[in-house]
């Protein structure tokens, strides 16, 4: 949230959870392209493909906000949609996890 402080030992908690469900959700896209593209049998799959990774990137964009003041929205969301679990939060301070708890359930 803005204004929020956060510690060292905070950010690199962060970092790294930001940067493995980063991760994961790349893969799981990769994985559905390259299954579409496998599939492919008309020219119009290949505009099928192109619309499928323009939806992907724009949501990729718009959810990975490595900004301090966003990141416990991010986080919310990335809980809620079980990209990341409470135990991964471990070692962020009370007061933001439980924002981030509020925000998952929303």
């Amino acid at each position: 949230m803005p204004g929020t402080t956060w510690k060292d030992s905070e950010k690199k908690i962060a970092r790294r959870v930001f940067e493995a469900a980063l991760q994961s959700e790349l893969a799981d896209i990769m994985a559905t392209f390259k299954a579409l593209a496998a599939n492919a049998k008309e020219p119009e799959d290949m505009w099928k493909i192109q619309a499928f990774l323009a939806h992907a990137q724009r949501d990729i964009d718009g959810k990975y906000d490595y900004r301090y003041s966003q990141l416990e929205l991010v986080f919310g969301r990335l809980l809620r949609e079980k990209r990341i679990y409470e135990q991964d939060l471990n070692g962020i301070a009370d007061e933001k996890l439980a924002n981030i708890l509020r925000i998952a359930e929303l």
